[in-house]
């Protein structure tokens, strides 16, 4: 994991999974692991309806990454 190296990272998930991305993190030594939630889905969306939810999240990410 690049996290478990030094290298910052962001975890994206939606809000349907918010409870397992923090076990998931938790379990494998990084409970601070960054993570910004989207709403739900992602999955099977067409790459355009992603790209929608971008805009949302992009100064999120951006600090997340940057202010480390």
């Amino acid at each position: 994991m690049f996290e478990a190296q030094g290298i910052p990272t962001v975890t994206i998930g939606t809000d349907a999974f918010t409870d397992l991305l923090a076990l998931e993190a938790e379990q494998r030594g990084l409970p601070e692991l960054e993570r910004i939630i989207v709403p739900h889905p992602l999955g099977g969306l067409k790459a355009d309806a992603v790209r929608e939810k971008v805009p949302g999240i992009i100064d999120e990410l951006h600090a997340a990454l940057v202010a480390r």
